[in-house]
C-alpha cells in the first residue's frame, strides 16, 4: 500500500468521505475548464489531445467514485446516510462521463467548427461546477444554510438558461436543415451538452436533500 493510500486509510473515518467528494467534485470542475478552455480555441486539431485529457480525468472520477464505494463497504458508520454519499458521489461522476461523452462526439462525428451555443453552454458548466465546489465543501458544516440555499439556486438558473440556449439552437439548426446528417450530428451534440448541465444540478438537488435530513 502506498504511503498515501495508507494515510487516507488512518485518517478519521467521516474526514475521509468529505475528502473524497470534494476531490471528485475538483476533478469535474478540472474537466469543465479544460472543456471550455479547449473548445473556445476551435481548432479541431486540439480534440483529439482534448478527448485523451479527458479520458484521464474521467479515469480519476471512476477511480474515485470506487473509492467511495469501497470506503462505504468498510465503514460502520459514516458521516451521512451512505445512500446519499453514493447518490452524490455516481451524480458528480455522470458530469464528468457527460463532458467526457462531448469530446468523443467531437473526433467521433469530424467537427471542424463548433457552432456557439456549445461554447455558450460550456461556460454555463464551467460556472454550475465552480458553485458544486463551495455546495460540496458546504457539506462538512451545514450551518449556513442560506449561502446553501442561495448557491442552489444558482445552479438551478444556470440550468435554466442552458435550456433556453439549447432550445434557440434546436430551433436554428431545424429551421433551414441542408445536410441531415450534419443535423444530426449538432442535435446529438446539443443533446450531451444541455445533459451535462442536467447532471450539474443534479448533483446541487442531492447536497440540498442532503443539507435539509442532516441540518
Amino acid at each position: 500500500m502506498s504511503l498515501n493510500a495508507l494515510m487516507s486509510w488512518l485518517k478519521p473515518r467521516e474526514m475521509v468521505f468529505f475528502d473524497l467528494l470534494e476531490t471528485a467534485t475538483a476533478n469535474a470542475y478540472q474537466a469543465a475548464q479544460l472543456f471550455d478552455r479547449e473548445i473556445r480555441s476551435n481548432d479541431p486539431s486540439r480534440f483529439a489531445e482534448l478527448r485523451r485529457q479527458m479520458k484521464d480525468l474521467e479515469h480519476t472520477g471512476d477511480d474515485l467514485t470506487h473509492q467511495i464505494i469501497e470506503r462505504l463497504n468498510h465503514t460502520f458508520v459514516t458521516p451521512l446516510d451512505r445512500e446519499d454519499i453514493l447518490h452524490l458521489a455516481f451524480a458528480i461522476d455522470d458530469v464528468v462521463d457527460r463532458i467526457h461523452s462531448i469530446c468523443e462526439r467531437l473526433i467521433l462525428y469530424r467537427i471542424t467548427q463548433v457552432m456557439p451555443a456549445i461554447t455558450e453552454i460550456s461556460s454555463i458548466i464551467v460556472e454550475g461546477v465552480g458553485e458544486l465546489i463551495h455546495l460540496t465543501k458546504s457539506l462538512r458544516d451545514m450551518s449556513n444554510q442560506k449561502e446553501i440555499r442561495d448557491r442552489i439556486r444558482r445552479v438551478h438558473a444556470l440550468e435554466t438558461k442552458a435550456d433556453a440556449i439549447y432550445h434557440a439552437a434546436l430551433a436554428q439548426i431545424f429551421e433551414n436543415p441542408k445536410d441531415p446528417i450534419e443535423l444530426i450530428k449538432w442535435k446529438e451534440l446539443l443533446e450531451q451538452a444541455e445533459h451535462a448541465t442536467d447532471k450539474v444540478e443534479l448533483v446541487a438537488k442531492v447536497i440540498g436533500s442532503t443539507v435539509m435530513k442532516n441540518a
